[in-house]
């Protein structure tokens, strides 16, 4: 087993199968993202960022812009148009009355959670498929491969 680990080579079909896998998968739910944010009449990058805010928010405007790579400045006309369309809002921080905090409206937050709902019921029973043991392999490799990813993006120019 030791020798599998050093020596990629070793690791067979089934490492074959994930990597010819993963970007037509990644793919596809990119395509899921795209239309979801064709439906709430925003784009993509603008869906992003309000999965951000819905997941994790409300969050500081300089953090949204860390998380998605962006400029200041693109970040603010990126709020400018989630807010213009009603989906997110700039509140005051109740801890910092001098920063101002970008969060998803409520009204927001359950029309995503509808629409992404047919991908996370098809995500959970195909998860439900294999058993405990499986589950911790697959969400470590999830993990691990998006913290290698990230490490990848960290290290362009």
């Amino acid at each position: 087993m030791a020798d599998e680990d050093e020596n990629p080579a070793l690791l067979g079909d089934a490492v074959t199968r994930i990597v010819r896998t993963l970007p037509p998968w990644l793919s596809a739910v990119e395509a899921v993202n795209e239309a979801i944010a064709r439906e709430a009449g925003i784009g993509a990058s603008d869906l992003a960022c309000l999965h951000e805010v819905i997941v994790d928010g409300p969050l500081p405007a300089g953090e949204l812009a860390r998380r998605l790579r962006l400029t200041t400045g693109a970040i603010t006309h990126m709020i400018d148009r989630l807010t213009e369309v009603r989906l997110a809002r700039r509140v005051r921080d109740e801890d910092d009355r001098r920063r101002v905090l970008i969060e998803a409206v409520p009204e927001a937050r359950e029309q995503m959670l509808d629409r992404y709902g047919r991908l996370d019921a098809q995500t959970r029973a195909t998860i439900a498929r294999f058993d405990e043991g499986e589950r911790e392999v697959i969400a470590r490799f999830i993990e691990n491969s998006l913290r290698d990813t990230r490490a990848l993006l960290d290290e362009a120019p």
